[in-house]
């Protein structure tokens, strides 16, 4: 995204229009309200205990104090700070998660009265409107009516798309599946739009998919060695998944050779392949011992020589072959014929 450095001082702008607010504990209302002073956006409940007000009368003396300043040319005197507003929603496709909309324009990531003075000058003024958490979205903005329909449609399409294939995906595949719907989607836009909805997310690959899966959200030291797994698409041992996992960055919590050595011997998921090294059961390689191996192969195929058996379960083991051969001296288990084939007793 091309960035707009925000050099305005929304706060500055916003003190002096609260001064137009003529009563005092309105205005007190308005600054707590609003974290204007501290950055701390107060409750109608807070606030009402404060002044022994309820909270309708709180909201009451908000709005009359909304009807003042609204009367006042309100958009002359914050004319400095729309045009960073608005560029921002254009590039954003319109409509923006709160959280980055007021950390970048105020550029401030934590409480500071920049941030309450941003959310100040949205609430308002028009178009700007604010959508409240839900179960499917976060906090945003929008300075059009007419996006968010749209990007409601896309973002279903989207995760239609993504229960059907059932596998993580790239940011450009969703951008083609997104285009299909909203004609001229822009990169900056779909990301927006990823960011608002809480049933897509991206993992720490940079691939994207439903936010329950653990591809995307890994919830335990499993999930993460699988995704570990996944992307390094090869054996490993379980001192090296560890230190991968930890490298790739999780979360705090440090995983430990020893734990993930125990949850990759419960999981179906891996197949022990040599000392202490793993894969994925979906490489094709199966469970048992080089002895259980060989056996198998002989009760599947019949007589096989021992090249073939040495292929067959290299193909399943990273082992030397002279442990395969080793086993293959089992006169308990194995007969060798003229030809120089092995079988079952």
């Amino acid at each position: 995204m091309n960035k707009i450095l925000p050099t305005i001082k929304y706060e500055q702008l916003v003190s002096k229009a609260v001064e137009r607010i003529s009563n005092q504990r309105a205005r007190e209302i308005i600054r707590q309200r609003f974290g204007l002073e501290d950055g701390q956006r107060k409750t109608l409940e807070a606030i009402g205990q404060k002044y022994g007000i309820t909270r309708e009368r709180v909201r009451q003396v908000e709005e009359a104090a909304f009807s003042v300043l609204r009367k006042n040319n309100l958009y002359d005197f914050f004319q400095p700070a729309l045009r960073p507003i608005n560029d921002f929603f254009d590039q954003s496709g319109q409509a923006v998660i709160e959280e980055k909309l007021l950390s970048f324009l105020a550029n401030a990531k934590h409480p500071h009265p920049g941030r309450g003075a941003v959310f100040f000058i949205l609430t308002v003024l028009s178009p700007y409107e604010r959508f409240a958490e839900t179960d499917r979205f976060y906090p945003f903005w929008t300075n059009s009516k007419n996006v968010w329909p749209k990007a409601q449609e896309m973002i279903k399409a989207l995760i239609k798309d993504l229960e059907r294939e059932g596998k993580v995906v790239s940011g450009d595949y969703l951008l083609d599946i997104g285009r299909k719907k909203i004609s001229g989607l822009s990169e900056q836009a779909l990301f927006s739009y990823l960011d608002i909805t809480k049933e897509i997310s991206q993992n720490c690959f940079g691939q994207f998919g439903l936010s329950a899966w653990p591809e995307i959200n890994p919830r335990g030291v499993k999930d993460k060695a699988f995704l570990v797994f996944k992307k390094e698409n090869r054996p490993l041992h379980f001192r090296a998944a560890a230190d991968l996992i930890n490298q790739y960055n999780f979360g705090s919590r440090l995983a430990h050779p020893q734990t993930v050595h125990n949850e990759l011997i419960k999981d179906p998921r891996f197949v022990l392949v040599g000392r202490g090294i793993y894969a994925l059961t979906d490489w094709g390689y199966q469970p048992g011992t080089i002895l259980e191996l060989i056996k198998g192969a002989l009760k599947e195929n019949g007589p096989l020589a021992k090249d073939e058996i040495l292929k067959g379960v290299l193909k399943h083991r990273l082992v030397k072959e002279n442990t395969v051969l080793i086993n293959l001296q089992n006169r308990k288990w194995f007969v060798r014929d003229e030809e120089g084939r092995y079988s079952l007793k």
